[in-house]
């Protein structure tokens, strides 16, 4: 049997979701977010059908997601469950953001699936919105 390495470790996955992933979108830091993903990563949002592959098309989703959000975009209250055998977690969290133009408050529960690669980026990520609204474009 294989010794576990950091990147399968529970807290591995808790800190790159959280601190590494979360903290930096809701910092709109996107250097900081563009770094958890491989260069040939997926990122799928299911509720919405849509598709970004490669660290170019990800990097203009969230730029369209921070220019619309700006006022306020806070993830939190996360629950996981995470498979270290297969590299993977599963993580819902409630979302609280503020439309850029309109003042609006929009409240979500969302489920995001996220694998990781042996250097412990992300390669795919699948999201699932709560109301079915594509808040990341």
């Amino acid at each position: 049997m294989s010794k576990q390495t950091d990147v399968k470790s529970k807290d591995f996955f808790v800190k790159m979701v959280e601190d590494h992933y979360f903290r930096n979108v809701d910092a709109n830091n996107l250097e900081g977010v563009l770094e958890c993903f491989r260069e040939d990563a997926v990122f799928t949002i299911q509720t919405a059908h849509s598709v970004h592959k490669g660290t170019d098309e990800i990097k203009e989703m969230f730029i369209n997601l921070f220019n619309n959000y700006q006022p306020k975009m806070v993830h939190k209250d996360f629950r996981h469950v995470i498979d270290e055998d297969k590299n993977c977690c599963a993580s819902q969290f409630n979302v609280e953001l503020i439309e850029t133009n309109s003042d609006q408050e929009i409240l979500l529960t969302n489920c995001n699936f996220f694998y990781l690669d042996e250097q412990g980026k992300f390669k795919e990520v699948y999201v699932y919105m709560s109301d079915g609204q594509n808040v990341l474009g």
